[in-house]
Protein backbone atom coordinates (compact mmCIF):
# COMPACT_ATOMS: atom_id res chain seq x y z
CA UNK A 1 0.00 0.00 0.00
CA UNK A 2 2.86 2.32 1.04
CA UNK A 3 4.33 1.67 -2.67
CA UNK A 4 1.32 2.59 -4.25
CA UNK A 5 0.94 5.83 -2.61
CA UNK A 6 4.45 6.81 -3.39
CA UNK A 7 3.70 6.01 -6.84
CA UNK A 8 1.05 8.62 -6.85
CA UNK A 9 2.31 10.92 -4.82
CA UNK A 10 5.69 10.59 -7.02
CA UNK A 11 3.70 11.01 -10.05
CA UNK A 12 1.52 13.78 -8.87
CA UNK A 13 4.47 15.65 -7.73
CA UNK A 14 6.30 15.09 -11.06
CA UNK A 15 3.58 16.43 -13.20
CA UNK A 16 2.88 19.61 -10.75
CA UNK A 17 6.87 20.07 -11.38
CA UNK A 18 6.39 20.00 -15.05
CA UNK A 19 2.92 22.21 -15.33
CA UNK A 20 5.15 24.81 -12.73
CA UNK A 21 7.77 24.71 -15.01
CA UNK A 22 5.97 25.03 -18.69
CA UNK A 23 4.36 28.60 -16.30
CA UNK A 24 7.16 29.90 -15.45
CA UNK A 25 8.33 29.20 -19.03
CA UNK A 26 5.45 31.50 -20.24
CA UNK A 27 6.02 34.37 -18.07
CA UNK A 28 9.90 34.27 -19.39
CA UNK A 29 9.22 33.82 -22.93
CA UNK A 30 6.03 36.10 -23.78
CA UNK A 31 7.80 39.52 -23.08
CA UNK A 32 9.98 38.36 -26.30
CA UNK A 33 7.49 37.58 -28.55
CA UNK A 34 6.34 40.24 -31.79
CA UNK A 35 2.99 39.46 -32.06
CA UNK A 36 0.39 39.97 -29.80
CA UNK A 37 -1.69 36.73 -30.60
CA UNK A 38 1.53 34.57 -29.90
CA UNK A 39 1.78 36.51 -26.45
CA UNK A 40 -1.95 36.21 -26.07
CA UNK A 41 -1.39 32.68 -26.60
CA UNK A 42 1.92 31.45 -24.64
CA UNK A 43 -0.18 33.38 -21.57
CA UNK A 44 -2.88 30.91 -22.06
CA UNK A 45 -0.73 27.99 -22.00
CA UNK A 46 0.97 29.21 -18.87
CA UNK A 47 -2.09 30.31 -17.25
CA UNK A 48 -3.79 26.85 -18.13
CA UNK A 49 -0.54 24.23 -16.76
CA UNK A 50 -0.84 26.68 -13.33
CA UNK A 51 -4.38 26.08 -13.18
CA UNK A 52 -3.54 22.42 -13.16
CA UNK A 53 -0.45 22.93 -10.67
CA UNK A 54 -2.56 24.96 -8.25
CA UNK A 55 -5.60 21.68 -8.25
CA UNK A 56 -2.70 19.61 -7.88
CA UNK A 57 -1.48 21.55 -4.66
CA UNK A 58 -5.23 21.53 -3.33
CA UNK A 59 -5.61 25.72 -4.14
CA UNK A 60 -8.63 25.24 -5.79
CA UNK A 61 -9.57 28.87 -5.41
CA UNK A 62 -6.13 29.87 -7.14
CA UNK A 63 -6.88 27.23 -10.02
CA UNK A 64 -10.01 28.64 -10.89
CA UNK A 65 -8.83 32.08 -11.08
CA UNK A 66 -6.37 30.37 -13.82
CA UNK A 67 -9.13 29.74 -16.03
CA UNK A 68 -10.86 32.43 -15.57
CA UNK A 69 -8.00 34.80 -16.65
CA UNK A 70 -7.90 32.60 -19.53
CA UNK A 71 -11.17 33.87 -20.49
CA UNK A 72 -9.78 37.36 -19.71
CA UNK A 73 -6.52 36.60 -22.41
CA UNK A 74 -9.40 35.80 -24.96
CA UNK A 75 -11.44 38.53 -24.60
CA UNK A 76 -8.51 40.93 -24.72
CA UNK A 77 -7.50 39.92 -27.63
CA UNK A 78 -10.65 39.15 -29.80
CA UNK A 79 -12.78 41.90 -28.26
CA UNK A 80 -12.12 45.08 -30.05
CA UNK A 81 -14.64 47.48 -28.06
CA UNK A 82 -13.65 48.74 -24.53
CA UNK A 83 -17.48 48.71 -23.02
CA UNK A 84 -17.71 45.06 -23.87
CA UNK A 85 -13.95 43.88 -22.68
CA UNK A 86 -14.74 46.30 -19.08
CA UNK A 87 -18.40 44.19 -18.92
CA UNK A 88 -16.57 41.01 -19.53
CA UNK A 89 -14.06 41.58 -16.93
CA UNK A 90 -17.30 42.40 -14.29
CA UNK A 91 -18.63 39.06 -15.54
CA UNK A 92 -15.68 37.48 -14.84
CA UNK A 93 -15.11 38.76 -11.42
CA UNK A 94 -18.94 38.02 -10.32
CA UNK A 95 -18.13 34.17 -11.64
CA UNK A 96 -14.94 34.35 -9.27
CA UNK A 97 -16.80 35.59 -6.40
CA UNK A 98 -18.91 32.54 -6.73
CA UNK A 99 -16.43 30.02 -7.56
CA UNK A 100 -14.19 31.49 -4.33
CA UNK A 101 -17.56 30.82 -2.25
CA UNK A 102 -17.63 27.46 -4.03
CA UNK A 103 -13.88 26.23 -3.30
CA UNK A 104 -13.28 28.55 0.15
CA UNK A 105 -9.98 27.62 1.42
CA UNK A 106 -9.75 30.25 4.21
CA UNK A 107 -6.62 32.68 4.04
CA UNK A 108 -5.12 30.94 0.40
CA UNK A 109 -8.91 31.86 -0.97
CA UNK A 110 -9.12 34.98 -0.09
CA UNK A 111 -5.46 35.51 -1.23
CA UNK A 112 -6.27 34.45 -4.26
CA UNK A 113 -9.24 36.45 -4.72
CA UNK A 114 -7.64 39.65 -3.62
CA UNK A 115 -4.89 39.11 -6.20
CA UNK A 116 -7.50 38.49 -9.21
CA UNK A 117 -9.00 41.31 -8.24
CA UNK A 118 -5.71 43.48 -8.78
CA UNK A 119 -5.00 41.49 -11.90
CA UNK A 120 -8.09 42.49 -13.35
CA UNK A 121 -8.11 46.14 -12.51
CA UNK A 122 -4.63 46.05 -14.02
CA UNK A 123 -5.78 44.42 -17.20
CA UNK A 124 -8.32 47.35 -17.53
CA UNK A 125 -6.03 50.00 -16.97
CA UNK A 126 -5.57 52.46 -20.73
CA UNK A 127 -1.99 53.39 -18.66
CA UNK A 128 0.87 51.37 -18.89
CA UNK A 129 2.09 53.14 -15.96
CA UNK A 130 -0.95 52.44 -14.12
CA UNK A 131 -1.28 48.94 -15.18
CA UNK A 132 2.35 47.56 -13.38
CA UNK A 133 1.59 50.07 -10.57
CA UNK A 134 -1.53 47.74 -10.12
CA UNK A 135 0.20 44.62 -11.07
CA UNK A 136 2.88 45.56 -8.13
CA UNK A 137 0.03 46.46 -5.75
CA UNK A 138 -1.36 42.63 -6.01
CA UNK A 139 1.48 41.09 -5.75
CA UNK A 140 1.70 40.87 -1.51
CA UNK A 141 -1.08 39.09 -2.37
CA UNK A 142 0.47 36.37 -4.89
CA UNK A 143 3.25 36.34 -2.85
CA UNK A 144 1.60 35.24 0.68
CA UNK A 145 -1.03 32.96 -1.45
CA UNK A 146 1.91 30.98 -2.77
CA UNK A 147 4.10 30.76 0.48
CA UNK A 148 0.89 29.49 1.97
CA UNK A 149 0.38 26.69 -0.23
CA UNK A 150 4.02 26.22 -0.95
CA UNK A 151 3.59 27.15 -4.82
CA UNK A 152 7.86 27.38 -5.41
CA UNK A 153 7.06 27.65 -9.00
CA UNK A 154 4.43 30.72 -8.51
CA UNK A 155 7.02 32.48 -6.02
CA UNK A 156 9.37 31.99 -9.00
CA UNK A 157 6.51 33.88 -11.03
CA UNK A 158 6.04 36.43 -8.19
CA UNK A 159 10.11 36.83 -8.19
CA UNK A 160 10.09 38.13 -12.34
CA UNK A 161 7.02 39.97 -11.82
CA UNK A 162 7.69 42.10 -8.92
CA UNK A 163 11.09 42.86 -10.63
CA UNK A 164 10.27 43.32 -14.06
CA UNK A 165 7.04 45.55 -13.32
CA UNK A 166 9.04 47.68 -11.03
CA UNK A 167 11.55 48.55 -13.15
CA UNK A 168 9.85 49.37 -16.00
CA UNK A 169 7.51 50.79 -13.44
CA UNK A 170 10.66 53.19 -13.02
CA UNK A 171 11.57 53.90 -16.48
CA UNK A 172 7.62 54.75 -17.63
CA UNK A 173 7.27 56.89 -14.76
CA UNK A 174 9.71 58.84 -15.75
CA UNK A 175 9.52 58.52 -19.80
CA UNK A 176 5.41 58.49 -19.86
CA UNK A 177 3.95 59.77 -16.64
CA UNK A 178 0.98 58.36 -15.41
CA UNK A 179 -1.63 59.41 -18.00
CA UNK A 180 -0.26 58.14 -21.85
CA UNK A 181 -2.88 55.44 -23.08
CA UNK A 182 -1.00 52.12 -24.11
CA UNK A 183 -1.55 51.05 -27.30
CA UNK A 184 -3.94 48.47 -28.17
CA UNK A 185 -6.49 46.88 -26.46
CA UNK A 186 -6.01 45.21 -22.81
CA UNK A 187 -3.24 43.71 -21.70
CA UNK A 188 -1.88 40.93 -19.20
CA UNK A 189 1.15 39.86 -17.01
CA UNK A 190 0.57 36.28 -17.01
CA UNK A 191 -0.66 34.66 -14.15
CA UNK A 192 -0.77 35.68 -12.58
CA UNK A 193 0.33 35.93 -12.82
CA UNK A 194 -0.23 35.74 -12.61
CA UNK A 195 -1.30 36.31 -12.49
CA UNK A 196 -1.57 36.37 -11.92
CA UNK A 197 -0.72 34.82 -8.42
CA UNK A 198 0.74 33.45 -11.23
CA UNK A 199 -1.59 34.08 -14.27
CA UNK A 200 -3.91 36.59 -11.58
Amino acid sequence: MSLVFYSVHGGTSLLATGLGAIGLGSVLIWPFLSSYRKVIAVQSLGAAAFAIYFALLDAPTASAVCVISIGQLLAAAWIRERGLVVGFYAATLVLLAMVAAATWHGAASALALAGSLAGSLARLQQSTVRMKAMFLIGAPFSLAHNLLVGASYGLGVDAVSIVGNAMSLLVLSRQVGWKRPLIGAVTSDVGRSSGTLPAF
